[in-house]
């Protein structure tokens, strides 16, 4: 019996001719073919809407084709050129079959086979990159960021900001949240401009201004939804601009607009703890930023208790991550030569 992985292609892909392995672009697919590899099967193709079933080596154009906007007719007669090419190459009732691809790359496969797996069946792409993390990742770099993280020196309000270092990438903490038996990491924040990380740390946790941090701003969605109140859609609107004052400040309660912000500075002060790693360089920073909270998200064995306040988000990417962020998750998470690097950076600053 040979082990045959079939995984289906995605809309991203570069724009030139290409070996089929690297047309496609998507953290998905790039994590796909990784999970398939590890498992050295005899065979991997990729299900193309347009090209059918294709070897990972075969040489093919970019294209703008999916079999999620085709008709039943068209998906059917895609399967069967593809199930003519597999026939030529495997046995259709013998092998056995696993599929990295959606329903509808599947559904008109699967009845010609004997033998078959989903392992992904029904996740949605956020758990489909977790459970592909999980089920190849050789390191638990997640835990190895806990265990780093928890034993750097923690801050609490009220903080002295002339302690706090001038740059670098700030690690949130709350209370009563664990993961990987230690204090679970709830957020991963940094600045863009020079010397601001004491300043961006002070909007969080002092000004009261949700206009000014996006995490003030999640954590009073988070309230008011738990709350059932119909602030929320007040709460919701950017008051920044100066024509979004023209139009909706008659309409706003500022009374109770203020009465919220001091809940969410009373949860914010009395709830979180943080790490900072310093970073000067802001390219650095950002880098860091974006790979530390793939990697925390991507992990599957650190999850927000059920008292956690992020449950009540409106926003469905911080109730599925438990973070308290909505951006870059589930991307590209920190490579061995990364974690070197951050392992270094964290020693020189111990």
């Amino acid at each position: 019996m040979k082990h045959i992985i079939l995984i289906s292609c995605v809309s991203q892909k570069l724009t030139i001719k290409s070996k089929a392995k690297d047309l496609y672009i998507s953290t998905l697919f790039k994590k796909n073919l990784e999970y398939a590899l590890s498992l050295n099967p005899s065979l991997i193709f990729i299900l193309s809407a347009k090209y059918g079933l294709v070897e990972l080596d075969e040489t093919i154009e970019p294209y703008d084709k999916t079999l999620n906007n085709m008709s039943s007719f068209e998906s059917k007669e895609w399967a069967e050129l593809v199930l003519n090419k597999l026939r030529k190459l495997t046995d259709l009732r013998k092998d056995k079959f696993t599929f990295l691809a959606g329903n509808n790359y599947r559904k008109y496969l699967i009845p010609h086979l004997k033998f078959y797996e989903i392992p992904m069946d029904g996740l949605r792409i956020g758990k489909q990159l977790q459970w592909l993390t999980k089920n190849t990742k050789k390191e638990n770099h997640c835990l190895m960021l806990h265990n780093w993280f928890d034993q750097c020196k923690k801050y609490s309000f009220p903080f002295d900001k002339n302690k706090i270092p001038e740059n670098g990438i700030y690690i949130l903490f709350e209370k009563g949240e664990l993961g990987h038996s230690t204090n679970r990491i709830v957020r991963i924040g940094c600045h863009t401009g020079a010397n601001q990380l004491p300043s961006r740390l002070t909007q969080h946790f002092l000004n009261e201004n949700k206009d000014r941090s996006i995490f003030r701003k999640n954590i009073g969605r988070a309230i008011l939804n738990k709350e059932n109140d119909s602030f929320l859609e007040k709460w919701e609107i950017d008051l920044t601009p100066r024509e979004a004052r023209e139009i909706y400040s008659k309409s706003i309660d500022f009374e109770k607009q203020k009465s919220i912000e001091k809940k969410v500075t009373k949860y914010i002060q009395e709830s979180f703890f943080f790490s900072i790693i310093p970073v000067e360089d802001k390219k650095e920073r950002l880098y860091l930023e974006a790979k530390i909270i793939s990697t925390v998200s991507l992990c599957s064995e650190c999850f927000p208790s059920k008292n956690w306040l992020g449950n009540y988000s409106p926003k469905e990417k911080i109730r599925q991550s438990g973070l308290w962020q909505v951006n870059e998750l589930w991307k590209s998470p920190l490579s061995d030569s990364d974690m070197n690097q951050l392992e270094l950076i964290i020693k020189q600053n111990e």
